[in-house]
Parts: C-alpha cells; sequence; structure tokens
C-alpha cells in the first residue's frame, strides 16, 4: 500500500508543476514537499523500520510543519506583490486615460 501512497505523492508534485505552476510560487514549495513525501513513504517501504513511528514520525511531523510554514510566507509574499503590480498597473492606465 506504501507503494501506491509513493507514486501519488509524485503523481501529485508532476501535476502541481505542470499544470499550476503559473499560479504561485507556493506551487513549487508544495511540489519539492510532494517529492519528499513520496521520498519518504517509498523507504517506509524498502527499509524494514517503521519511517512513521517514534523519532522518524517526529522528523515527518516537523518537516510537514515547517513545510506548511514555508509555503504560507511564500504564498502571502507573492500574493502581495501581485497587488501591489495590480495596484501600480492601475495607477497606470488611469495616468494614460487623464492624459489623453
Amino acid at each position: 500500500m506504501g507503494y501506491i501512497y509513493s507514486v501519488l505523492w509524485f503523481l501529485t508534485a508532476a501535476v502541481l508543476v505542470g499544470r499550476f505552476r503559473r499560479e504561485s510560487a507556493a506551487i513549487y514549495v508544495l511540489s519539492i514537499y510532494f517529492v519528499y513525501l513520496g521520498i519518504w513513504w517509498l523507504s517506509d517501504e524498502i527499509v524494514p523500520a517503521d519511517m512513521l513511528a517514534g523519532n522518524y514520525g517526529w522528523i515527518l511531523r516537523i518537516v510537514s510543519a515547517a513545510a506548511l510554514i514555508i509555503t504560507l510566507i511564500v504564498y502571502y509574499a507573492d500574493k502581495s506583490r501581485r497587488e501591489k503590480m495590480s495596484i501600480n498597473d492601475a495607477a497606470e492606465e488611469q495616468t494614460a486615460a487623464n492624459g489623453r
């Protein structure tokens, strides 16, 4: 079953980069995280240790929390940058319309 999860994470990362890369820079952070999850689940199947319990489970949780925080930071930074660009574009259009 872990192999299916691993393939699912890799496909999710590929779809995100393939289809939604123009939406936000946060897509790249999420794609890297999903590749990490794919590797994690694949190693859980291959390695005899339980990669979802104990210290390994805590590593997974910490990396997941860090990925969430980084994704939120990148998303809101990109969102504010796009809003500033749209405000500047609207101001330029208004100036051009008044100059005519």
